[in-house]
C-alpha cells in the first residue's frame, strides 16, 4: 500500500538531490496539490555528504518549513503565468549552474551521471520520503506505486533528525536509472 494524503493535509513539500559529494536540498512551492521547486523564495542548501544523519535531518527539517504555500486562484494564468514560467526557466539555469560550480562537473551530463533524487512529503502525522527514477538524461521523475521499482519511506512524527536523515539516504539509494514497468495484465474471455 503507497502513501497517500490530502492536498490539505501537506505542511511541506522538499527536493533531494545527491550529486557526487553534495546533498542539495531544495524548498517547494505548494498550492492545492500543485508543487514546483521555489526558485524565488525557497530554501537551497548544498551539504558534503559526509554530514551525519542528524545533521541532514536537521536540513531536511529546515527545508520541510520552508515550504512556500499558495493559494491556487493567486497563481498567474493565461499571458502573465506563461511570463511567470519564462521567468522561472531562466532561474532554473541558474539552480543547474550553481550545481555545476558546486560539484566541479563540466556539464549537466557529467552532474546526472551518478545523481539521485528524492522527493519528500511533510504532514502533521509523518514524514514520506520517495525514490525516483532518470527519465531523461538530465530529468528525474517519480515512480508509479504500482512500478515494482516504486519505494516509499516513512518517518512517523514527531520523527528525529537522525531518522528523517536515515529515510532521505535510503529513498536517494533506491533511486533507478529505468523503473521496470508493471507486468501486462491478460484478459481472459471466458465463453459459456
Amino acid at each position: 500500500m503507497s502513501f497517500k494524503c490530502l492536498p490539505k493535509d501537506v505542511t511541506g513539500e522538499i527536493e533531494i538531490y545527491r550529486f557526487g559529494t553534495f546533498y542539495r536540498l531544495t524548498s517547494c512551492m505548494y498550492a492545492s496539490g500543485l508543487c514546483g521547486t521555489d526558485l524565488d523564495y525557497g530554501l537551497d542548501e548544498f551539504l558534503p555528504t559526509t554530514v551525519s544523519d542528524s545533521e541532514f535531518g536537521a536540513a531536511i527539517r529546515r527545508c520541510h518549513d520552508a515550504t512556500r504555500f499558495e493559494d491556487l486562484d493567486d497563481l498567474p494564468r493565461g499571458e502573465a503565468a506563461k511570463a511567470a514560467n519564462r521567468e522561472w526557466e531562466k532561474k532554473l539555469v541558474l539552480w543547474k549552474r550553481k550545481a555545476l560550480e558546486m560539484t566541479g562537473c563540466k556539464n549537466l551530463d557529467e552532474l546526472y551521471e551518478d545523481a539521485r533524487y528524492s522527493s519528500s512529503r511533510r504532514t502533521k502525522d509523518v514524514y514520506a520520503f520517495f525514490n525516483s527514477r532518470l527519465s531523461k538524461s538530465t530529468e528525474f521523475s517519480d515512480i508509479s506505486d504500482y512500478f515494482p521499482d516504486y519505494r516509499e519511506f516513512i518517518v512517523e512524527q514527531p520523527a528525529s533528525d537522525e531518522m528523517l536523515g536515515q529515510a532521505a539516504r535510503a529513498a536517494l539509494d533506491a533511486g533507478v536509472r529505468n523503473a521496470q514497468r508493471p507486468p501486462k495484465r491478460v484478459m481472459y474471455h471466458v465463453r459459456g
